[in-house]
């Protein structure tokens, strides 16, 4: 029996709506994974530290479920805020991380602000950060009170009675550190014999280093990014000169590259600085040496690794949702040493974390160690 029209017509409409319920039925497209932007000093002055924190932020990354990470270099403080945009707008990037040093992160983190962007911050210390009132902003690396606060301490104990000189370049971070040393030691009624600053562009410090030689000072704190640090090593020996001790303090002292320049002369001086992988950070610093064939170049990589992997498993208790991290992060509390570098987390109304902290280490053979 041949079929009749009015059977293609019913067979017709069967199918269709077959392919429609199908249609209706469908799981809807998932939606395209978040884009995470890492807005840090890949050139520069400051590009060791930017790269350091990179190569956190990527050890982190490789931890869990992909990520779609992707990085701009804010070479200094014109160029943070454009990077930090072109992440926005251009990458869509619904998350930024930063930001190397605290010249960088003011610019940046103001323009993720601006754009209602979280934006996290990893390893930049300056206080004022965190004291302008930002609803993006957190930071979960240690600040330059934690710094000063130390310095003091050591100055006052370890140190009783010594001559202090103190020498500082006028950056965000480490003209904070000065500040506040001078405040803590004024507060204790400690003297300093002589403290100098300069601008973070000069590259001789022969004038100062004479200065100090001739003031008599006996301990040295050097807040110090990494050109100065190795410029005032290089002043003291053509003066023939060293004190008992130099306290660093800024990414100067606390970069492995400064200790291979110096050699031997950079043997037992003092730094000031977040932990620089402690026992418990090992498979860190394993997955570190395998992935870029170096062992860890200064303790960035570790505070980045620590406060990134806090981020992505935020992320990941929230299905990924960059408007709920914030919150998420507020409300997250751990004790000291949950953290892989002994840190805990407790942010406060500001968006600090106040359970983050730095440590005095000491340099013996190229190698950073914890100072008893």
């Amino acid at each position: 029996m041949r079929p009749t029209r009015r059977h293609f017509l019913a067979t017709a409409a069967a199918l269709t709506a077959r392919g429609a319920h199908a249609a209706n039925t469908q799981k809807p497209a998932a939606p395209p994974p978040l884009v995470i932007g890492a807005a840090l000093p890949l050139s520069g002055n400051a590009a060791l530290t930017g790269d350091e924190c990179l190569r956190g932020i990527e050890l982190a990354a490789a931890t869990g479920k992909p990520l779609n990470l992707v990085s701009a270099d804010a070479f200094d403080q014109s160029q943070a805020a454009a990077a930090v945009n072109g992440l926005i707008n251009n990458l869509h990037a619904g998350l930024l991380l930063g930001s190397g040093t605290s010249e960088l992160s003011f610019p940046g983190s103001a323009a993720a602000e601006l754009a209602q962007v979280p934006y996290i911050e990893l390893n930049a210390a300056a206080d004022g950060i965190t004291s302008r009132g930002f609803k993006f902003l957190l930071r979960t690396g240690p600040t330059t009170s934690m710094v000063a606060a130390l310095a003091a301490d050591t100055l006052s104990t370890r140190f009783q009675g010594r001559k202090i000189g103190l020498l500082f370049n006028t950056g965000a971070t480490t003209g904070a550190i000065a500040g506040g040393v001078i405040a803590a030691l004024n507060t204790r009624k400690i003297p300093v014999r002589l403290a100098i600053g300069y601008p973070e562009d000069v590259t001789d410090l022969a004038d100062p280093a004479g200065r100090l030689m001739r003031a008599g000072a006996e301990i040295v704190l050097h807040a110090a990014g990494p050109l100065d640090a190795l410029a005032f090593y290089a002043a003291m020996q053509a003066q023939n000169w060293r004190p008992k001790s130099v306290l660093g303090c800024g990414d100067g002292y606390l970069l492995r590259e400064t200790a291979a320049a110096l050699g031997p002369a950079f043997d037992d001086t003092l730094a000031i600085g977040a932990p620089f992988y402690p026992p418990q950070a090992a498979g860190i610093a394993a997955a570190y040496l395998s992935r870029f064939g170096t062992e860890p170049r200064a303790p960035d990589s570790l505070s980045a690794y620590v406060g990134a992997k806090l981020v992505f498993d935020a992320l990941n208790a929230n299905a990924g949702d960059p408007a709920k991290l914030l919150a998420s992060l507020r409300k997250t509390s751990l004790p000291a040493g949950s953290l892989a570098n002994g840190w805990g987390v407790a942010f406060d109304r500001n968006g600090q974390n106040t359970a983050a902290f730095v440590t005095l280490q000491r340099w013996r053979s190229g190698k950073l160690f914890p100072e008893k």
